[in-house]
């Protein structure tokens, strides 16, 4: 009878080196990925300085981190723009209120037969929201992050969250039906400035991110 063929452990063991991501996978990715990334963070801030300050920051906590696993450095690296995003423009909270696990409401959605998300998501009615509503809408609706996971990254009680986030909504749609209404003779202006424009500056401001 023939025997059955023998394997080593070892040939089905990965390294480390393959399993997780090393400091040049990263730097790779944000090369790659810069333009992308950077529009995520100047949603999340509304300001050019702060978000390549972000970026550079979410950068350096990436290629600091080795305990990422070589498939969610994308996402690893979005998830850290984030965070830094979050900490930039609350520098200062208080700390998780004890409401903060209890159960969010139901999620909120759209007028229906209004708007899907992906026609909200390049709207300059974003950067003009408070503080909050911007950064739960960006995070919740944009990224897709759950009621409690946003309360936990701002600190605040999913209550709180789940109303920024109807507020928002409700302000971009209505900003939007006014331009619709509105005749298009001049390109709508920013106290923060497009962030189109900055984008397309990009390479020019933030080119010294991986040298």
């Amino acid at each position: 009878m023939k025997s059955a063929p023998q394997f080593h452990s070892n040939q089905f063991r990965l390294t480390e080196e393959d399993t997780y991501a090393k400091a040049e996978d990263f730097q790779k990715l944000f090369a790659r990925e810069m333009t992308d990334l950077f529009r995520l963070s100047l949603l999340l801030t509304a300001d050019a300085e702060k978000a390549e300050r972000c970026l550079i920051l979410a950068m350096r906590d990436c290629m600091a981190n080795g305990s990422v696993a070589k498939g969610w450095v994308f996402v690893w690296a979005r998830r850290t723009v984030v965070r830094n995003a979050i900490r930039l423009v609350l520098e200062s909270e208080n700390t998780i209120p004890s409401d903060i696990c209890s159960e969010a409401r139901p999620d909120f959605h759209l007028r229906p037969g209004e708007y899907r998300i992906e026609e909200l998501k390049d709207s300059l009615a974003i950067l003009e929201l408070p503080d909050l509503d911007r950064l739960v809408f960006v995070t919740c609706v944009l990224e897709r992050y759950s009621i409690l996971d946003c309360a936990l990254l701002l600190r605040r009680s999913p209550k709180e969250v789940d109303s920024a986030r109807a507020r928002a909504i409700n302000q971009i749609v209505s900003a939007e039906e006014r331009n619709r209404c509105e005749p298009a003779t001049t390109s709508p202006t920013s106290p923060h400035g497009a962030w189109s424009n900055e984008i397309g500056d990009l390479d020019g401001s933030c080119g010294s991110l991986l040298d």
